[in-house]
């Protein structure tokens, strides 16, 4: 984009220079002074080509962009949906208008020192455009009993009849309606003086209600995926208990400009045997002996789940600044933003400038994560113990996904303060799947790359809204409420 920008510079300065007037110092003796008004080539196609071209490019994101920070949207936005004394109750809808069953309204409810102080109660409802129906509650408290412990509780459920899985190292996507409901239980304390260091040891009852789709073409019957020893088209439990180490020096949780957050994660999931499926469900001809139902496989379901999560940022410019924009200073970068002309792109770009423009008050952020399935019996582990790579990994250019036994991710965004509450984003990422920890392969390697903006409070997430794309194969629309990094 710079170079871009470099380049259409030096153009308009071209066509510039060509179209001086003749003064009368330049005319011959004799001559009268004309000014010359003719307009040349190259500013010609500048002025009336390749700027409508640029205009109408970028449109559709400046429009509604320039009208958001015009208007200040965001910020009369929080200052309606927050309530209370405090200011501490945040009440806003949710919604996701992409065609077909994934469009959704929903309502969150955000309340902190709800019962007692210190404490954080979240509640997330939607309802798809199918009839299905998801909600997430989570309750948290910090100084439990006056100690430096802090404990949890979070309820899941889901009702998706176009639920699904993915063939491990596959982007093989197949129907499997599956109504699930969590329930995990949290408790954790610092253990340093500098509170940075942190354990929390969790478990979770999780009960699966998988079963099998309308359509039949699309049921999964293959040895090498075994409906038995995958726990496919069945009911199932499992049973994760877990412990999580991080250290954490951020500024600030959700628009950090300094700092580490390093975790290392590590889950067993007990998993008992699953209830079987009845053949005449798979449309499957059951043996003459037997009650008619395709029972466990008799593996070990068992597996350990491991992840490893590094996350570094990086503040540019003076340390006199802090990232975030006072209220002044948002108001001044406001009329920037949406008073801003080619004339101002220019000035910005001069090379005086260029380390103002590319240097002063930006961040860099990198997050590399490992995440690893270890099956305690090869072949065992259910259907849903499987890391995913999606947009939410991150990997933000493509629009499916991928699973996989290992999965590794590298992401860069290059983040700049736009408005009180919104930062500009430009981000790169890479992605690679093994079938092993020893196999790692770059048949199996993904990049994508984008930009966009992220919504958010210091101390709160709000949403994002970012594009992304994979080489120069086509663009993917990232509009959601779960921040970029976990």
């Amino acid at each position: 984009m710079a170079i871009l920008l470099l380049l259409l510079a030096a153009v308009q300065a071209f066509a510039s220079s060509g179209s001086k007037a003749t003064t009368g110092a330049e005319a011959a003796p004799g001559d009268s002074v004309v000014a010359d008004t003719s307009e040349p080539f190259f500013s010609w196609t500048f002025n009336h080509i390749i700027q409508p071209a640029l205009n109408g490019l970028i449109y559709p994101i400046s429009a509604p962009l320039h009208y958001t920070i015009k208007n200040g949207v965001v910020e009369k936005g929080i200052d309606l949906i927050t309530f209370g004394e405090k200011r501490n109750v945040m009440i806003y809808p949710s919604f996701n208008f992409k065609p077909g069953s994934n469009t959704l309204i929903g309502a969150n409810y955000r309340h902190r020192s709800m019962l007692m102080e210190k404490d954080y109660f979240v509640t997330q409802g939607s309802y798809f455009a199918n009839g299905d129906f998801s909600l997430a509650v989570r309750y948290t408290k910090h100084a439990l009993f006056g100690s430096p412990f802090f404990g949890g509780i979070r309820l899941n459920m889901d009702w998706d009849r176009d639920g699904s899985f993915i063939l491990p190292e596959t982007k093989y996507r197949f129907i499997q309606p599956d109504s699930s409901v969590a329930l995990t239980f949290r408790l954790g304390r610092p253990i340093s003086e500098s509170m940075n260091w942190n354990i929390e040891f969790w478990s979770t009852i999780r009960s699966n209600d998988a079963s099998v789709p309308d359509g039949l073409d699309s049921i999964l019957i293959d040895d090498v995926y075994p409906i038995e020893d995958r726990g496919l088209y069945q009911d199932g439990m499992q049973y994760p208990l877990g412990v999580s180490l991080f250290y954490d020096n951020l500024d600030y949780p959700y628009a950090p400009s300094k700092g580490f957050r390093i975790g290392l994660m590590a889950s067993y999931n007990f998993v008992p045997e699953y209830d079987g499926v009845k053949y005449e469900d798979l449309e499957l001809d059951p043996p003459r002996s037997g009650d008619g139902i395709l029972h466990d496989g008799g593996k070990n379901h068992d597996y350990i789940k491991t992840e490893f999560l590094f996350q570094r940022y990086f503040y540019l410019g003076s340390t006199i600044k802090q990232y975030i924009l006072s209220a002044s200073e948002a108001r001044k970068s406001r009329r920037f933003y949406t008073d801003f002309n080619w004339d101002e792109a220019m000035r910005i770009w001069r090379p005086e400038n260029v380390m103002n423009t590319l240097l002063e008050r930006r961040v860099i952020a990198i997050q590399y994560r490992l995440i690893d399935i270890w099956e305690m019996e090869e072949g065992g582990a259910p259907y849903n113990a499987f890391p995913t790579l999606n947009a939410r990994t991150p990997l933000r250019g493509y629009g499916n996904a991928w699973s996989a036994h290992h999965m590794m991710t590298l992401s860069c965004e290059y983040r700049w303060p736009v408005d009180r509450f919104i930062d500009g984003v430009l981000f790169n990422e890479y992605a690679m799947l093994a079938p092993t920890i020893t196999d790692w392969s770059f048949d199996k390697f993904y990049n994508s790359w984008g930009f966009g903006i992220r919504v958010r409070q210091p101390n709160m997430y709000l949403f994002r809204l970012q594009f992304g794309f994979h080489g120069l194969h086509g663009m993917n629309l990232v509009m959601t409420i779960a921040p970029e990094f976990k």
